[in-house]
């Protein structure tokens, strides 16, 4: 199960001084528990808006999938530090909304949202962003291949590159070249030429009165 530790802060604290509360909180948690986390940040947890929080921090927490628990963590507190840089705090509505969203993820969307948010980072700029990606995984397709020849391989034997397109690109030369050396063909003036069968070298004697 996916857990989400943030490290959250009272925003009108942390804007106005440089003395503030600060606590770590992991998600999921008991009701009864959080409100006294934000009690102990001076705030009631059963009356929150927006501006009355800020993450400073997150860490997503996977102990079957660690590296995608690392990459997202990565992501996200990119994302966070992006939009503090613009002028915008990130309050805790909007990493609870985006955790709710990802925590069930199977490997696949996992995968895919980690691709998403890799090519898409100049479009996300705050976490609000990341929760509409996320909302819309299955607009998107990921083939899994570590680089362009594999992703043409993969294009090829699964139909989706036509016969005429294949043709255009391929190195129909070379493809040429290598089959007549593996196949011991002869260029000749009226094509290539190879033998298929051995030789019968028993010699038939005709008759002779069969061509007079």
């Amino acid at each position: 199960m996916l857990q989400l530790r943030i490290d959250i802060v009272n925003k009108k604290q942390y804007e106005e001084s440089d003395v503030y509360k600060e606590i770590k909180i992991l998600i999921p948690r008991d009701f009864q528990e959080l409100q006294k986390d934000f009690q102990y940040l001076d705030l009631n947890y059963n009356n929150l808006s927006i501006q009355d929080t800020h993450i400073i921090d997150c860490e997503f927490i996977d102990k079957e999938d660690p590296e995608f628990s690392s990459e997202l963590s990565s992501e996200i507190n990119n994302l966070i530090d992006k939009a503090s840089d613009s002028g915008y705090t990130t309050p805790l509505q909007d990493i609870i909304k985006f955790y709710g969203v990802v925590r069930n993820f199977e490997n696949e969307d996992k995968r895919k949202l980690l691709a998403i948010l890799e090519s898409n980072r100049t479009n996300i700029n705050t976490l609000k962003n990341a929760i509409i990606y996320s909302q819309n995984i299955d607009c998107f397709e990921l083939i899994e291949v570590d680089d362009k020849e594999e992703l043409a391989r993969y294009l090829v034997h699964n139909g989706e590159i036509d016969y005429d397109d294949l043709m255009d690109y391929a190195d129909m030369e070379r493809l040429g070249k290598d089959y007549a050396r593996d196949k011991n063909m002869k260029e000749t003036q009226q094509g290539f030429l190879s033998q298929n069968c051995d030789f019968k070298y028993n010699y038939i004697q005709e008759e002779e009165d069969e061509f007079e």
